[in-house]
């Protein structure tokens, strides 16, 4: 049996890359003979997709990431697998989208500013972690009636009043603002609870992964050519005499002619 293993290094200089898609593209690893099957394995490029995602959350009116605030430590932890594990060749990661948020207490322009900010400060940890991916940022700025799903989730003192003011458009965020901060108990509750979360920056990542896949057929032995049949010749065939043996001694054969050969060959003398 034989059997024989391709390089890699020896593929790479001599083995073309076959086309699967615009996107997915394969390449030949090794080629190997078991029994009666050639198996052949192949590095499938972009086999796979997904997307991950990571919060950094920020103290109010601050753009300074803080490794020891909130949830951050477990959240760049987190990131610092996910990298390592980038690392590996089998991991690509194609596009990192960073979104930075404000939460909608204070001036809106502010906290528009605010939220550029606190995207530009994550990106900026990103693109040290993973210095060759290609990243975008993004900002948005909470408006009172973002509020509003958190809120109907929630047991809240004065719910319905204050839904009512989340969702009125006849006041601006100001005026909204001013009045939740009537309604005390509720207040508390949103500034110790449905606001911080909204201070942060969502770190959107999106890869692919590499794989290895096999191939196998059956090679059947080739089979030998089918030898020509020699024809034979037709025979032509003569006229014969019917010829009868009448008598045998010493000195010959004595054969006796139809008659109508000897008349034959009477004329032929």
């Amino acid at each position: 049996m034989k059997k024989f293993t391709l390089s890699i290094v020896a593929l790479l200089l001599a083995m073309p890359m076959m086309a699967q898609s615009d996107t997915q593209d394969s390449l030949l690893l090794s080629k190997e003979q078991r029994g009666d099957k050639v198996v052949e394995r192949y590095l499938v490029r972009n086999a796979d997709s997904g997307q991950t995602e990571f919060d950094m959350l920020f103290p109010i009116n601050n753009s300074t990431l803080q490794s020891s605030f909130s949830s951050n430590a477990d959240a760049i932890a987190a990131l610092d697998r996910f990298v390592e594990q980038a690392a590996d060749t089998t991991m690509h990661i194609t596009k990192v989208v960073i979104i930075g948020y404000a939460s909608p207490d204070g001036v809106e322009a502010k906290n528009m500013a605010l939220a550029k900010a606190r995207a530009t400060t994550a990106a900026d940890f990103v693109t040290k972690q993973c210095p060759k991916s290609s990243v975008a940022t993004t900002a948005k700025a909470y408006h009172w009636a973002d509020c509003i799903p958190v809120v109907e989730s929630m047991n809240l003192p004065d719910k319905s009043q204050v839904i009512a003011i989340l969702s009125s458009t006849t006041h601006s965020e100001l005026e909204k603002q001013a009045a939740l901060e009537k309604l005390q108990k509720a207040w508390i509750i949103f500034k110790n609870t449905i606001l911080p979360p909204m201070r942060h920056s969502e770190l959107n990542f999106a890869y692919s992964n590499d794989k290895v896949v096999e191939k196998s057929f059956v090679v059947r032995p080739p089979q030998p050519k089918p030898q020509p049949v020699a024809q034979s010749k037709p025979v032509t065939e003569q006229k014969r005499y019917p010829v009868a043996v009448v008598e045998t001694d010493e000195t010959g054969i004595i054969v006796e002619v139809p008659q109508k050969e000897r008349r034959h060959r009477r004329k032929n003398r």
